[in-house]
Parts: structure tokens; C-alpha cells; sequence
């Protein structure tokens, strides 16, 4: 009689527990995606909870305006070969869950540390020369940001944030002297990726 008794309370605590899992906010998961805007490829892995890894191949477009006294107002155009490295941590999952908003393919907002490397011809600021040939301009710093992979394989992936920029540079000294060393500046971080997810359709 004792061993019946006992069912009821299994019912309960195996009830809770369901529940309990049902409220828990989504998790993201890896997402492989190819980009139009910044053409290329990149691959998000989940390493946490909420937490990934994501590397990105691409053509960077940048555009250079810019003044000298010596040489008046200078712009460029340049799309140059980059590859990105990004840890982001997703914050809001539970309250686009709430409000019945999409969450799968990793739909949420996003605090970021970036490491970007591009090859370039880009002066890093006015202060500096357009060089001559492309060389490894080195781009760290934080961003906040947007992800929503819609259903039909849309991707927008928007970010803006502020970091450090260091590279090869030159410019004159005060003697008239072209000098080349390495030279960084703090810069503002922004880019706007879109294009298809690739992951298989659930």
C-alpha cells in the first residue's frame, strides 16, 4: 500500500521539473552563414551558455576621407581581404522568449570583444600617408550588437562599438622626413553583414 502512495508525489516532482525546464530562456547554437554585405563566410560555435565563438572571412569595404595641409582633401575606396574573431555573450534571450519574439539561430542582442585583421593600403588616420602597398592593419575592441537569422535564411548582423587601431604608418617629421613605424589610434568600430544562414531548416 505504501509503494501507491508514493505515485502521487512522483507525478509532482516530475511535473515541476518539466516545467522548470520549459522556463528556462533558449540557448543559442552554431550557425554557418554566407555574407553579401562583407562577402564571405563565417561560422558561430556555442562554447557556453549564451556564449559563442565566431570567425569571420571576408572583403571589408572601408572608405577614407581625410585632409592634409600638404596635400588638401584626400578619399578612397578600398575593399580589402580581412578575417574577424569574435566572443559575444547574448543577454536578452529570455525577454524575446516572453514576448513571444524569434529566438532560434541565435535572434538576439549581443556584447562582444573583437579581434579583426585586414590587409590594407588605408591610412589609419589624416595624420597619415595612404600607403603604397597593403600591409596587416590590427583592429581590437568592444561592441554591442544585433543578430536575427529569419526564418527564410535572411541574415542581418549589425554592431557598433569603439576600439584600437594599429598598423604601419608614415608621415613627415619635422624636418621634412618621410617616417614609417608602426602607430595605433583609438577608432570607432561598426559593421553592418548580410546574407543566408546554411544550417539545416528544423
Amino acid at each position: 500500500m505504501a509503494y501507491f502512495k508514493k505515485w502521487p508525489l512522483l507525478l509532482l516532482l516530475t511535473s515541476t521539473s518539466c516545467f522548470a525546464q520549459d522556463d528556462r530562456p533558449p540557448d543559442i547554437t552554431d550557425v554557418s552563414k554566407v555574407t553579401f554585405v562583407n562577402p564571405g563566410f563565417s561560422y558561430e560555435k556555442r562554447v557556453a551558455k549564451l556564449q559563442s565563438l565566431l570567425g569571420h572571412a571576408y572583403m571589408s569595404p572601408s572608405i577614407y576621407l581625410g585632409y592634409s595641409s600638404s596635400l588638401g582633401n584626400m578619399s578612397s575606396v578600398y575593399f580589402d581581404p580581412a578575417v574577424a574573431l569574435q566572443y559575444r555573450y547574448y543577454y536578452n534571450s529570455g525577454k524575446r522568449s516572453e514576448k513571444g519574439k524569434r529566438t532560434e539561430m541565435n535572434s538576439l542582442n549581443y556584447i562582444a570583444a573583437i579581434e579583426d585583421l585586414s590587409f590594407s593600403r588605408n591610412a589609419i588616420s589624416s595624420s597619415y600617408y595612404v600607403e603604397t602597398n597593403r600591409r596587416p592593419m590590427h583592429r581590437f575592441g568592444l561592441v554591442w550588437g544585433l543578430q536575427r537569422n529569419r526564418p527564410k535564411r535572411f541574415s542581418v548582423d549589425f554592431n557598433i562599438g569603439a576600439g584600437y587601431l594599429v598598423a604601419r604608418s608614415t608621415s613627415l617629421d619635422t624636418s621634412g622626413e618621410y617616417v614609417t613605424s608602426n602607430e595605433g589610434v583609438f577608432t570607432f568600430l561598426g559593421q553592418l553583414t548580410i546574407g543566408l544562414w546554411l544550417n539545416k531548416k528544423k
